[in-house]
C-alpha cells in the first residue's frame, strides 16, 4: 500500500517537472522570435513551410514582431520560376497557427495587404495560367493530402489585379482582314486594351484601388474543389474595356474551379446603378480562346449608360428595370440578351425584349420582341454599329430593313406617328 502515494508523488513531479519544461521552452521561444537573429530563423522556416511544394520563389525582405502575437512582412513577393511576378505587397500584416505549419492544412486567422499587386497571366501559347503553373502538383510526388491554405479573414488594402490572356484575330477572317483587325485592336482608339509580346498579342483587364475583405478564403487551385471566396464587401475602378467603371460596391462569393470560375454577386453597384450578377466564366477550352462568359445581371433601377462597359451604344439617358444576359456563343461570337426590358428614354418608352450577337463584323438580332411607346427611331439606331445592315427587325408596330432605309410596313394606326417622330430627329 505504501508503494501507491509513492508513484503518485513521483507522478505529480513528473508532470509539475513536464508542464516547467514546457513552460520554459514556450518562453525561450518568444524570448529568441523577439531578436534579430531569431526573427531570421523563424522566418527562414515559415518561408519554408509556406512555400513547400510551390513551382516558384516566395521572398520577404524582412519580418517585424513575432509569428505569436503577430508578425508584419515587408516586401513580400511570389513568383513563378520564370521570374514573373504572381503577388507583390508593399507590406502584410500575418496572424495565423504556428502548429499548422507542419501539417498539408495551413491556418491563417488573419492576413492584411497593404498595396498588393496580383497579375494572373496566360502567354500566348501556354495552356495554363500563371497561378495554375506555380502551384501544380508534382506529378513524381508520392500520394498524400492535398495542400490546402485556409484564411478567415483578409482585408486588401489599395489593390491592383491585373488579368492578361491572349488576344487573337477571328479565324473565319481572310489573313489580310485578319491583320487589319490586329491594326485595330492595337490602335489608341480600340475600346480593347491589347499590346504585343514576344509570340502574340496580349489582351488586359485590370483593377486598381481595390480596397475590402474577403473571407472563408480555401486556397487550393488544381485540386478538385478548387479555390472559393467569400467577398464580404469590395470596391475599386475596373477597366473591362479602355473606358472604366467604377465598382462603388460588390458581395457575393466566387469558386475558381480546374476549368471554369463561378460567381455569385447578390449585390453590385456599377457606377450608379445597383445589380446583381450570377453566372460563370470558362477558360477557353483550344490554345488563344478567350475566356467564355455566361453571366446575368439583374436590376430594378439600372442606367444602361453605366453597362457601356459591355456595349458601348446603349443609350446613356435610358434608364428603368431589365435582365440582361452576356453569353459567349463561339470562340468568335458574343450574345448580349436584354429581357423583361422597362426603360424610360428621351421622348420615348421601351419594353419588351432585345438579343443581339456580335462577333467579327457581322451583327444579328435574337428574341427580339421590342415595343416603343411612341416609336424614336433615333434612340433605337443610336444602339446600332454604324452601317450595320439590319434584318428582321419589329419595333412595336414598325419593321425596318436597313439601317438607311425607311420603315416599309407600318400596322396599327402609327403610320402617323412613326412620320412625325421620325422628322423631328
Amino acid at each position: 500500500m505504501a508503494q501507491a502515494p509513492r508513484a503518485l508523488r513521483e507522478a505529480a513531479w513528473f508532470l509539475a517537472g513536464l508542464a516547467l519544461a514546457l513552460t520554459v521552452a514556450a518562453v525561450a521561444v518568444v524570448l529568441v522570435t523577439r531578436t534579430e537573429r531569431g526573427r531570421e530563423e523563424v522566418l527562414a522556416f515559415t518561408l519554408e513551410r509556406l512555400g513547400a511544394g510551390v513551382h516558384g520563389k516566395l521572398d520577404v525582405a524582412r519580418l517585424d514582431g513575432d509569428l505569436f502575437t503577430g508578425a508584419k512582412l515587408y516586401g513580400v513577393a511570389l513568383r513563378g520560376e520564370d521570374g514573373e511576378p504572381f503577388v507583390l505587397a508593399d507590406s502584410a500584416f500575418l496572424n495565423y497557427d504556428l502548429r499548422t505549419l507542419v501539417t498539408p492544412r495551413i491556418l491563417i486567422e488573419e492576413l492584411v495587404l497593404y498595396d498588393p499587386e496580383v497579375y494572373v497571366t496566360q502567354l500566348p501559347g501556354d495552356t495554363l495560367w500563371n497561378y495554375q503553373k506555380i502551384f501544380a502538383r508534382d506529378p513524381n510526388a508520392a500520394p498524400g493530402p492535398e495542400r490546402i491554405t485556409i484564411l478567415d479573414r483578409v482585408r486588401v488594402v489599395n489593390g491592383h489585379l491585373k488579368a492578361q490572356y491572349p488576344f487573337v484575330p477571328d479565324e473565319r477572317l481572310s489573313p489580310r482582314e485578319q491583320q487589319v483587325e490586329i491594326r485595330e485592336a492595337l490602335a489608341d482608339t480600340s475600346p480593347l486594351l491589347v499590346r504585343r509580346v514576344p509570340g502574340g498579342l496580349l489582351r488586359t483587364v485590370e483593377a486598381s484601388g481595390l480596397n475590402g475583405v474577403i473571407s472563408q478564403v480555401r486556397f487550393a487551385p488544381g485540386t478538385e474543389k478548387g479555390t472559393y471566396a467569400n467577398v464580404e464587401r469590395l470596391s475599386g475602378t475596373v477597366k473591362f474595356y479602355r473606358t472604366p467603371f467604377r465598382l462603388r460596391e460588390v458581395r457575393g462569393e466566387v469558386a475558381v474551379l480546374q476549368k471554369h470560375v463561378e460567381l455569385r454577386a447578390p449585390r453590385l453597384v456599377m457606377n450608379t446603378s445597383p445589380l446583381s450578377a450570377a453566372g460563370t466564366i470558362r477558360f477557353g477550352e483550344r490554345r488563344g480562346d478567350s475566356p467564355w462568359y455566361d453571366i446575368t445581371f439583374r436590376s430594378d433601377s439600372v442606367a444602361l449608360g453605366d453597362l457601356r462597359w459591355l456595349w458601348p451604344r446603349f443609350p446613356r439617358e435610358a434608364r428603368g428595370s431589365l435582365s440582361l444576359v452576356v453569353e459567349t456563343r463561339s470562340p468568335e461570337e458574343v450574345m448580349i440578351l436584354a429581357r423583361d426590358m422597362r426603360l424610360q428614354a428621351p421622348g420615348t418608352r421601351l419594353t419588351g425584349d432585345f438579343g443581339m450577337i456580335f462577333g467579327g463584323d457581322t451583327l444579328r438580332f435574337v428574341d427580339v420582341e421590342l415595343r416603343a411607346d411612341p416609336l424614336r427611331v433615333a434612340l433605337i439606331e443610336e444602339m446600332l454599329p454604324g452601317g450595320m445592315p439590319v434584318r428582321g427587325l419589329r419595333i412595336g408596330s414598325a419593321e425596318l430593313r436597313g439601317a438607311s432605309e425607311r420603315p416599309r410596313e407600318v400596322r396599327r394606326g402609327a403610320a402617323a406617328r412613326a412620320q412625325r417622330t421620325e422628322a423631328a430627329d
